[in-house]
């Protein structure tokens, strides 16, 4: 997904502007729904009890695919490849499918400038190039 735009609602909450890759058109979603990217597999002698994991789980068919969640875990079983989860306060979910991902909290860096929310188009002084306010090359 690529974040085009970022904005205060009237409660002073962020709503950003959502590009997703799969889907057409642009989606309001507010910052409390926003993630990183999951890039962090885990092996299963990776997790413990008490971890938080990102994980794929279907609650109509357990067995199969479904939607991607934070996930707590309550039991790992190495001998059955299963992680047992509470998934949106729902305990005991047995999660077989093992592309787990370590859950990572939300980066809103690349929006902390405050003149111009870092769009790359925009020149700005304050996080681009002191001299022209470009933001040709991030070290200067």
């Amino acid at each position: 997904a690529l974040v085009k735009s970022a904005n205060l609602d009237e409660n002073k909450k962020w709503v950003y502007s959502i590009k997703f890759t799969e889907y057409d058109g642009e989606h309001s979603v507010a910052e409390s729904d926003i993630r990183n990217i999951a890039s962090n597999k885990l092996g299963i002698s990776d997790i413990k009890v008490d971890d938080k994991i990102f994980v794929n789980y279907n609650f109509d068919n357990p067995g199969q695919l479904g939607f991607w969640y934070d996930a707590k875990v309550e039991a790992v079983r190495k001998t059955t490849n299963t992680v047992v989860c509470t998934i949106r306060n729902t305990p005991g979910c047995r999660v077989t499918n093992l592309e787990i991902y370590k859950s990572e909290a939300p980066d809103f860096s690349e929006m902390d400038c405050e003149k111009c929310r870092k769009n790359r188009k925009r020149k700005c002084y304050q996080c681009g190039c002191r001299k022209c306010g470009g933001k040709h090359d991030d070290d200067k």
